[in-house]
């Protein structure tokens, strides 16, 4: 089995300010959340746009946490793009629930609706 997998969770967002709830489950063959990373169709989704997310229902991002902290653009490599969590805040995986809301910022020029957010995980089984 591999030691690192990338899990998808694809979040359909409608309209302008909507917010969504989401939830999903981490992968069971693997023990650990290394790392995250979030992808909008363009930039300018991330203005005003927030992301609240617990797992395993530890809290890891907290009400009104900016989405573009936890992204980067077209020219940083795949390996730098996830925001990896410190070595001493283990996130469980192994099946762990993932719940969270994610509220649009609201802003309509230039972006067409509607759109997927998508939240990549960087699974590890550390064994």
């Amino acid at each position: 089995m591999k030691l690192t997998k990338y899990q998808m969770i694809k979040v359909k967002v409608e309209t302008p300010g909507q917010t969504v709830r989401f939830s999903a489950a981490t992968d069971k063959l693997y023990s650990k959340v290394e790392g995250i990373y979030v992808s909008l169709p363009k930039d300018e989704s991330h203005y005003g746009s927030t992301m609240e997310l617990r797992i395993a229902e530890q809290e890891i991002f907290p009400e009104g946490f900016e989405t573009k902290l936890l992204a980067t653009d077209q020219s940083s490599t795949p390996n730098e793009r996830f925001v990896i969590f410190d070595n001493d805040e283990v996130v469980e995986a192994g099946g762990s629930i993932i719940e969270g809301r994610f509220t649009d910022g609201g802003f309509s020029d230039g972006i067409t609706f509607p759109y997927s957010l998508n939240i990549y995980l960087k699974l590890k089984n550390v064994q």
